[in-house]
């Protein structure tokens, strides 16, 4: 990410490595920077997921609730729990235990599931969805494009295709539906980094996946991954948020990490000011 044109201010060049990377701690979603977390918002219960669209942020989760992150309005309610957030084709979506996908700042019902929906990811010219159905469609049209053994926790692009994991520790590329890499634990995410994928499980490893070579061991689930300029993050329930390959300690002594996201210098900066009008 290039930081030309963000208003660092007091920023040293310690900080810079971080500046853009947002995390979702429990009910409070925060800036990175310099080692520690920075609130911009606080939710009354868990922040599930983070999505970039259209250069502002929004936050989902259990409080069944979609906000504008920065200027902490509320733009849509559901009637449970938000999962997932994805911005495709100039659209915001969002899906969750509802069983429904809805084009977020509409309302509009635009699919309906079986089982709950844990994951919305653009591919291609199409979007695609995947729960506990176990299904994976595409989403708009309600094509079914795979059928796995368990509950489908994780999609994502990587280079030309399309990428699943879930439940029975299995990795699939979705299209094709061959099977790339077994896990002995569900694997809870994916993510696309400098050419490589990788996963991250609820027994705690991150692997990089097409190689199979594990490259770090956590001692709780790993929930997020996420690539930010040039370094790839993990977080989870281990109370840490790592640079993950090599191993350094990026923030400590926190709870449970949600949800990451990297977002834009303009954004950064606008989320930033909001963490200094709530000092």
């Amino acid at each position: 990410m290039d930081l030309k044109g963000l208003n660092i201010g007091s920023f040293g060049p310690e900080d810079w490595t971080e500046a853009g990377l947002v995390a979702a701690v429990v009910d409070r979603i925060c800036c990175v920077r310099g080692g520690q977390l920075h609130e911009v918002a606080r939710r009354r219960s868990l922040v599930l997921t983070l999505c970039v669209h259209e250069g502002r942020l929004y936050d989902g989760g259990r409080y069944a609730q979609i906000y504008d992150t920065v200027t902490d309005t509320k733009v849509a309610d559901r009637p449970d729990w938000v999962l997932s957030l994805c911005s495709y084709q100039g659209a915001l979506y969002d899906a969750g235990n509802y069983l429904r996908v809805h084009e977020t700042l509409t309302g509009r019902e635009v699919a309906a599931r079986p089982g709950t929906i844990h994951t919305l990811c653009p591919f291609g010219d199409a979007l695609y969805d995947g729960g506990n159905y176990p299904a994976i469609y595409e989403t708009l049209n309600g094509r079914e494009v795979g059928r796995r053994h368990e509950e489908v926790l994780a999609l994502v692009t990587h280079e030309e295709g399309l990428f699943d994991g879930g439940g029975d520790g299995r990795i699939y590329e979705t299209l094709t539906g061959q099977e790339i890499a077994t896990r002995e634990d569900s694997v809870l995410t994916l993510c696309a980094y400098e050419g490589l994928l990788y996963d991250g499980s609820s027994g705690g490893l991150i692997f990089e996946t097409l190689a199979h070579r594990k490259v770090a061991d956590r001692d709780f689930p790993v929930t997020a991954l996420c690539s930010h300029r040039g370094r790839l993050y993990d977080g989870g329930p281990y109370g840490f948020i790592y640079e993950t390959l090599d191993g350094r300690m990026v923030v400590g002594g926190i709870k449970a990490v949600t949800a990451m996201v990297t977002v834009p210098p303009d954004l950064f900066q606008a989320l930033w000011s909001r963490t200094q009008h709530l000092r």
